[in-house]
């Protein structure tokens, strides 16, 4: 066996186990929900997919971008919090994490995410800031997780 086909194998192996396909599906179901303002259902889609990958930092993220738009944002927050703890410097989350704070009047929260941005992305915290200490602007479900390849 040569390693080009033990590696095509594990691919093919990988894209045509069940449990891949599932996960993928709830995905761009949820992105569909999402996309059409069903927002319960988006997460309902969601939770779907972390029942059966818990450390899918997209699917977290994408999670919270849902209760934002449900104004949960105790429950968004959580949920951001799941996917930077997964990624850390998965910069869309701390964004959207800071504005849920902001929502929620947590002004020191807010700041101590706009440092955290600076250390990711200077363009991302310039964004953040201009939106959370000038005027909010800005819709947090704008920065959603793309659907995966099916």
């Amino acid at each position: 066996m040569n390693p080009e086909t033990t590696n095509s194998e594990t691919t093919n192996s990988e894209t045509l186990n069940p449990e891949n396909f599932y996960v993928n599906a709830w995905f761009a179901q949820g992105i569909s929900f999402d996309n059409q303002n069903k927002y319960e259902e988006a997460i309902e889609a969601y939770r779907q997919v972390l029942r059966r990958r818990p450390e899918y930092a997209d699917a977290w993220y994408n999670l919270g971008i849902s209760y934002g738009n449900l104004k949960k944002y105790g429950l968004a927050i959580l949920a951001y919090e799941e996917a930077v703890r997964i990624e850390p410097e998965k910069a869309g989350a701390w964004f959207n994490m800071g504005v849920a704070y902001y929502y929620q009047d947590k002004r020191e929260k807010v700041r101590e995410i706009y440092q955290t941005l600076r250390k990711l992305d200077v363009a991302i915290a310039d964004e953040y800031s201009k939106a959370v200490f000038t005027e909010f602007k800005i819709n947090p479900g704008s920065h959603y997780s793309p659907a995966p390849d099916v």
